[in-house]
């Protein structure tokens, strides 16, 4: 009796076409209908911190949903929530300042603000959490965060000692941050500042620089070049009135092209979500570490993947941010320790050879080479995913005949 072929798929949403569980169901049907050998398909939703971070991890741990009213990156009042397991609060940023919540004709970093995302904590603590996981991928924001920690009770003043916000309804934002000189802590409850957060972050970027959250990740959250310059000088601002607040250097928070100082492992993923990542590491405490590999802990994705025979990861696009932090470059990881091989379905790719064989990628297949227009790669995903699918199957015999020769 032949041994099944064992393939783990742990695939990220297609951004704008297909949900994580989507990829994953679609990619093994294709494999089944394209196969006649017998295939053991074991799917892991998945995501890096980002969309999705919620629903990946409630499909694989019993949670307690807990809804809650919050302002999104606009200010106007939305239905979220996080959950709950055992103690510790589960959030995703997405589903309070994320750009899913904004049309794109209102993407502007320097107006969102992440305050939403400070009430989530509150509401998580004031619930009875004992700690707190926060995924903080995909967001709209570049305020370093203070829009959070405005919500949690920092109160942010100017040079005159005059708070910056004043009136209710009026949320700290990235065109906020130069004006800030000092930090008045004196109305946060103490539980903020004990309880215990870990961050999953789906970048390493520092916070300052070329390599950090503005430059990087300002442009697809709509800034201008001229914008760019502003929130890259409101966020040194911030940084250093951080600095003389909290009494530690930030001179390691950005890149060493731009300043010196700089220590790249001191603080990995400071520029994370706008910043989002400074804020919580220098303020709250808390643990920053790559989204990946807490939902693949969570998830138990790192025991299928050592008893797989073929890993399959996923992803809408393959790019330069794929070698930093993100889902496909920790599924390689893996994938390279318990010596499988590795393919990757996605919308489109945008690596060089040099690049996919830094990941150690086997087999690249992309819906966009299948019709070479973007706009029907997104809007035909499903079918021409299935396609490709399928037609990828004709490499499994290699592979089942590589292990029989084992």
């Amino acid at each position: 009796m032949a041994v099944p072929l064992k393939i783990v798929i742990v695939a990220d949403k297609f951004k704008g076409s297909l949900t994580s569980p989507e990829v994953a169901a679609i990619i093994g049907e294709g494999l089944r209908n394209g196969s006649s050998l017998e295939l053991e398909i074991k799917s892991i939703p998945i995501a890096d911190g980002g969309d999705g971070f919620l629903d990946a991890i409630s499909r694989t741990v019993v949670c307690e949903k807990h809804d809650a009213i919050v302002f999104d990156p606009l200010g106007r009042k939305i239905k979220s929530g996080f959950l709950m397991s055992e103690g510790r609060a589960i959030i995703e940023m997405a589903k309070a300042s994320g750009l899913q919540l904004l049309r794109p004709k209102e993407y502007n970093p320097l107006k969102t603000t992440t305050y939403g995302l400070g009430e989530l904590v509150k509401k998580a603590i004031d619930a009875g959490a004992s700690e707190i996981l926060v995924g903080i991928g995909g967001s709209a924001t570049n305020d370093c965060g203070a829009g959070m920690l405005q919500a949690l009770g920092y109160n942010f003043l100017d040079n005159k000692g005059r708070a910056v916000v004043t009136g209710q309804g009026e949320f700290m934002n990235g065109s906020l941050l130069e004006s800030v000189c000092t930090v008045d802590d004196s109305m946060v409850d103490p539980s903020v500042q004990k309880i215990k957060i870990t961050v999953a972050c789906d970048v390493s970027n520092p916070l300052l620089g070329t390599e950090g959250a503005t430059y990087v990740y300002g442009p697809q959250k709509g800034a201008s070049a001229l914008q760019l310059e502003v929130l890259e000088e409101g966020a040194k601002n911030f940084s250093l009135v951080t600095e003389r607040h909290l009494g530690f250097s930030s001179s390691f928070l950005c890149d060493s092209q731009s300043y010196i100082g700089f220590d790249m492992s001191d603080f990995p993923g400071a520029g994370a979500a706008g910043g989002v990542g400074f804020a919580f590491k220098a303020y709250l405490n808390a643990e920053l570490l790559p989204g990946w590999d807490v939902v693949a802990e969570i998830t138990h994705a790192q025991k299928a993947i050592e008893q797989a025979d073929l890993v399959i990861t996923g992803e809408g696009r393959l790019d330069d941010q794929s070698l930093s932090g993100k889902l496909v470059e920790g599924i390689s990881h893996l994938a390279r320790q318990y010596n499988k091989p590795l393919w990757v379905f996605c919308g489109e790719n945008k690596l060089s050879s040099a690049q996919s064989n830094k990941l150690h990628i086997d087999k690249i297949f992309s819906v966009y080479e299948e019709v070479k227009n973007l706009s029907d790669s997104m809007s035909m995903a499903s079918e021409i995913l299935r396609k490709i699918s399928a037609s990828s199957a004709t490499f499994l015999d290699q592979l089942q005949s590589n292990r029989q020769t084992i």
